[in-house]
């Protein structure tokens, strides 16, 4: 299973999927990734994979149960449609999918509540402080995906796709203005991403936050070098 080295770096390529899921059967893993057809390309099943490795390296330490938080983080955004479907339409599309899919597979009770229990809360917009060491790993790696390198790709990625503009041309950085998600890309880094630091809930959470976070505060004082110089 891939793990993090102390700055949070995997050691583990995306196609060696025999380390990746060693909890898991092989043929289950194809069924989850059906699930992720249609959806969009910043919640599509390599952002399962992503959150699936984070949240695995992180539950070790936080002595969380490994096969929830494994089954969790593969299944958190799992047949939730396109983005443009509404937030909580594809929350409790989710839920009705995971539950009866879980038990078809033969996983105990226990294990199937500490899944739905994980998915139902690790939601940024639901604002729920877990009750689970479980929950609080999916929520972490679910959030950590938004941050960094891969969070600026994201960002930009489901933008466009949804035709929002790059940014506002008067204000970009929300210096006299609430940011405006829903109408201008960059804002999307005012009103959630810059926000995900301070509400991590486990130790190596907030320290790939920490690191994370810096990296898209650089590239924000480089975007503003360039849009207001031009050099």
């Amino acid at each position: 299973m891939a793990k993090l080295d102390p700055e949070g770096r995997r050691g583990d390529p995306l196609a060696d999927r025999s380390k990746d899921f060693d909890l898991i059967e092989a043929d289950l893993i194809e069924e989850v990734e059906a699930l992720y057809d249609g959806k969009d390309p910043a919640h599509d099943f390599t952002h399962a994979l992503r959150v699936f490795r984070t949240a695995t390296a992180i539950a070790e330490a936080e002595g969380a149960d490994p096969t929830i938080v494994a089954l969790a983080a593969l299944l958190h955004d799992a047949a939730s449609g396109p983005k443009d479907r509404s937030r909580g339409e594809a929350e409790e599309r989710v839920l009705e999918i995971v539950e009866p899919l879980l038990k078809s597979w033969g996983y105990p009770d226990e294990v199937v509540e500490g899944v739905l229990y994980a998915v139902e809360v690790h939601s940024y917009s639901k604002g729920i402080d877990p009750a689970t060491p479980e929950a609080r790993v999916l929520q972490d790696a679910d959030r950590l995906d938004a941050l960094g390198a891969i969070g600026i790709a994201r960002v930009f990625m489901t933008g466009g796709s949804l035709g929002r503009p790059l940014y506002h041309p008067e204000d970009p950085f929300c210096r006299g203005r609430e940011p405006d998600d829903g109408e201008w890309n960059l804002d999307h880094f005012f009103s959630k991403l810059l926000k995900l630091e301070e509400g991590m809930k486990t130790e190596a959470g907030e320290r790939l936050a920490r690191r994370r976070g810096a990296f898209l505060r650089r590239y924000l004082s480089e975007l503003e070098e360039e849009i207001s110089k031009g050099i």
